[in-house]
């Protein structure tokens, strides 16, 4: 085995999804010995729950996946710079949506991006809507329904809005 084998292997090993799947693997295992009625009721739950998301769910990663694969990071930058005051709460909105992975690693082209003139307001905007992780909608339709999440995410969007224009107001760096 190549050593770059080997870490591929060890990577998927140190894989957290993996110890979490295995542990409610053995979980349920030790559950049908306890109560075999009730742990093939939550199985059927299981499934049952995951075929109804499902197609929520694929058409949410198809979407980001296009999302991402035409609007690169370079790319919202350059839209963020020369918008109108409307437009770049709308893509700073946008693209804090559609933004995935850590916050830290988008950090450092925040500030170069802030360095080259866009305004505070607009990265209080993408910041505060990454809270609306379009990954985990799905999931929240299923369990709270399609209203519920559409209004949930409506007063979050605002709020992420409402975040840059009060931010816009308060802050006011010295030039």
């Amino acid at each position: 085995m190549k050593p770059s084998d080997n870490s591929k292997v060890t990577k998927l090993a140190d894989f957290q999804g993996t110890k979490f799947l295995l542990f409610v693997v053995l979980l349920y295992l030790i559950l049908f010995f306890v109560d075999k009625n009730k742990t093939i009721e939550s199985l059927y739950r299981l499934v049952k729950n995951t075929w109804s998301v499902l197609p929520v769910f694929l058409l949410v990663i198809f979407l980001t996946a296009v999302i991402n694969y035409y609007f690169g990071k370079e790319k919202i930058a350059r839209m963020l710079q020369t918008a109108s005051s409307f437009k770049m709460y709308l893509i700073s909105l946008l693209a804090g949506i559609i933004s995935h992975g850590p916050v830290f690693v988008w950090y450092p082209l925040l500030k170069e991006l802030q360095s080259k003139g866009l305004k505070n307001k607009a990265l209080v905007t993408f910041i505060y809507a990454r809270s609306i992780k379009l990954t985990l909608l799905p999931i929240m339709i299923g369990f709270f329904g399609q209203l519920y999440t559409v209004v949930f995410v409506f007063f979050i969007a605002l709020a992420a809005v409402l975040q840059g224009v009060v931010f816009s107001i308060i802050y006011k760096p010295d030039d």
